[in-house]
């Protein structure tokens, strides 16, 4: 029985991805417009606004869930992507689903979807549906992946998820899901923003290459933010603050070169955690003249976050010079646990 005709002619899909689990649910999306008779792209935040069609019916805007929010990339997309006034628009977001005992278990996305489409209403999209999909979880910094059959498993369920929200949406209805989620994602909010605005950036200098490495490259060339550098004589990779941990550096490292330090993360708590930043707005204010009110708590926070900032760089340099030391390199790639984790290969994932 042939496809319904989609309700919307023209269909742009813009997709921010980290190891290939947004990418594929975009692809899949994508592939039920075309079925229905809709001409489709695919695109990333960076170059749709090079390609923009004359007509399009409907956008969407897909991305994973971090820290159970939205990533800075969508939200930048959701700012920025022209030609939104008037368009019809969905959000669609990945979240990591998981297998304990044979049973798979739905992922958290909190405000990952609800956010940006609040960002393209309020610039005067139509919002025709949130939703959720469960993708493997991938956060293979903290967490070994699962076995190829347990991955199989979660992404046929994902595919199923896709089918069913595209369906509700091309046939021109609405599909509005998450919202116990959503709920809960406002409640915790103030630990998604510490994720956006701090805990993200001492994750992105948990990273580092081990022996193995071979300055191939291929972390820098497949980084989606440019977040990674060959840098030095001996052109090593070097994780700058635009990491996202997507994890995608590691998912296609042809070596396996590239590990997370979990004991530098430990020390970065505790280095972030000393009073510098109190010390140095206490200074400051009393060059000022102020001790209370808006002003002060405006430089004590804008100093206990470049604390938090200047420190975690400062410790990184130290990670990174380290590793240039062939004893104390041995020692540093061996403390860590990411050595003995499987590797997650993303479903149809891009370079």
């Amino acid at each position: 029985m042939p496809a319904k005709r989609s309700a919307f002619s023209s269909v742009d899909v813009v997709v921010w991805s980290g190891t290939g689990n947004t990418r594929r649910v975009a692809e899949r999306f994508s592939e039920a417009a075309r079925s229905r008779g809709a001409s489709t792209r695919v695109l990333t935040p960076g170059t749709i606004g090079e390609q923009q069609p004359a007509t399009r019916d409907l956008l969407g805007l897909l991305g994973p869930t971090h820290g159970f929010t939205t990533t800075w990339p969508v939200l930048k997309a959701a700012l920025t992507l022209p030609g939104v006034r008037g368009t019809d628009a969905f959000v669609l977001v990945t979240r990591g689903g998981t297998r304990i005992a044979g049973k798979t278990f739905a992922g958290f996305e909190g405000t990952a979807g609800y956010l940006p489409a609040a960002v393209l209403a309020l610039r005067g999209a139509r919002i025709r549906g949130v939703g959720a999909v469960d993708m493997p979880l991938n956060w293979t910094v903290i967490v070994p992946s699962f076995d190829p059959p347990n991955v199989a498993t979660i992404v046929e369920r994902g595919d199923s998820q896709v089918d069913r929200f595209a369906a509700s949406i091309l046939d021109g209805g609405t599909a509005f899901k998450g919202l116990p989620q959503l709920m809960l994602g406002i409640l915790i909010l103030p630990l998604s923003l510490g994720y956006m605005l701090i805990a993200r950036l001492l994750l992105a200098k948990m990273f580092f290459a081990d022996e193995r490495c071979t300055s191939c490259g291929t972390c820098e060339k497949n980084c989606p933010q440019q977040a990674v550098h060959l840098v030095g004589a001996v052109r090593r990779p070097y994780w700058t603050y635009r990491c996202q941990n997507c994890m995608r550096c590691m998912s296609n490292c042809p070596t396996d070169a590239i590990q997370g330090s979990q004991a530098w993360l430990l020390f970065y708590i505790w280095l972030v955690g000393l009073p510098v930043g109190a010390l140095a707005a206490g200074a400051l204010l009393d060059v000022l003249g102020v001790s209370d009110g808006a002003v002060a708590g405006v430089v004590q926070l804008a100093s206990s976050y470049a604390w938090i900032v200047i420190a975690v760089w400062f410790a990184y340099g130290l990670l990174w010079l380290g590793l240039l030391v062939p004893g104390l390199r041995a020692v540093l790639a061996r403390a860590t646990l990411t050595r003995r984790y499987r590797r997650y290969r993303g479903p149809k994932a891009r370079d």
